[in-house]
């Protein structure tokens, strides 16, 4: 920022667009009417041991001849100025519109861009409802493919409910599901399973065991109703009757026992036949 003899330089070392919206910011916000010129070009700085430190360049002179040309409350741009803008940025360049030529003092002729209010209202403006309608059609989009989701997946499945088994055991029985043993019916009444295929066993010892295979579904209910009867005795074995006619044959089959006995015992008389057998005994033949 330097002081001039008819004003004050800025000089904006950035983009284009920045130096157009700090000179419409300032011609906005001040009380008196300005005369701005904006121009686009090389400058540097330079030290004078009178003058102290400077900036000097083609574009500064540009710019103070560009506001003297200037109307008061008027923002001017040169040529090159809007060049620069449009390849900065191509929409801006559209709020300067042309304004004839001025020749200065030194009979150069300067081609100026006034900037246009207007312009730049609809200009952001277009671009506010432009702005608006994308959110619009991004969160219509969004909302639709929701709601087509939504009508073209199939619901949910139900959630799933336990199966359940009444149980009605008398007098009593031990309760297994596959297996695992529940507990002792009664007071066992409710027994709640999941769904599918299940083998149910009752048992009261020492009657035969209750066995079930069932196949319940979701939230489906059963009821078992049983009675466990003591098995019947085993019969008693019968006796033969003794009869007085047996006994006698035992008598009579003894003695001839004892008989065979004592004619064993006996000594039997030698025959000739075994007096030769002795004799070639004892001789070896």
């Amino acid at each position: 920022m330097l002081d001039t003899a008819d004003g004050l330089a800025v000089v904006v070392s950035g983009r284009p667009r920045a130096a157009l919206a700090l000179a419409a910011r300032s011609q906005a916000a001040a009380d008196i009417p300005l005369c701005i010129g904006v121009s686009h070009g090389p400058v540097k700085p330079v030290s004078d041991a009178l003058r102290g430190t400077g900036i000097v360049g083609d574009a500064l002179a540009s710019g103070l001849t560009l506001a003297n040309a200037a109307a008061p409350g008027r923002l001017v741009a040169s040529r090159s100025f809007r060049e620069a803008l449009k390849i900065d940025t191509p929409a801006r360049a559209a709020d300067l519109r042309a304004a004839g030529n001025f020749t200065d003092t030194s009979l150069r002729s300067h081609e100026l861009f006034t900037y246009d209010r207007r312009a730049a209202r609809t200009r952001r403006r277009r671009l506010l409802a432009f702005g608006t309608l994308a959110i619009a059609a991004i969160l219509g989009t969004g909302f639709g493919a929701r709601f087509a989701r939504l009508a073209y997946e199939p619901p949910p499945p139900p959630p799933i409910r336990p199966a359940v088994i009444e149980l009605n055991i008398t007098p009593r029985g031990e309760v297994f599901v596959d297996g695992v043993w529940q507990g002792t019916s009664p007071p066992l009444t409710r027994l709640e399973i999941e769904p599918g295929a299940h083998s149910i066993e009752v048992r009261n010892r020492p009657s035969p065991p209750l066995s079930l295979e069932v196949s319940l579904g979701s939230g489906e209910a059963m009821t078992i109703t049983h009675t466990f009867t003591a098995p019947p005795p085993p019969p008693a074995a019968k006796s033969a009757p003794k009869t007085a006619a047996k006994r006698p044959e035992k008598k009579a089959e003894k003695k001839v026992e004892k008989k065979v006995q004592k004619k064993a015992e006996e000594p039997r008389w030698k025959t000739p036949r075994d007096y030769w057998r002795d004799f070639r005994r004892e001789i070896g033949f």
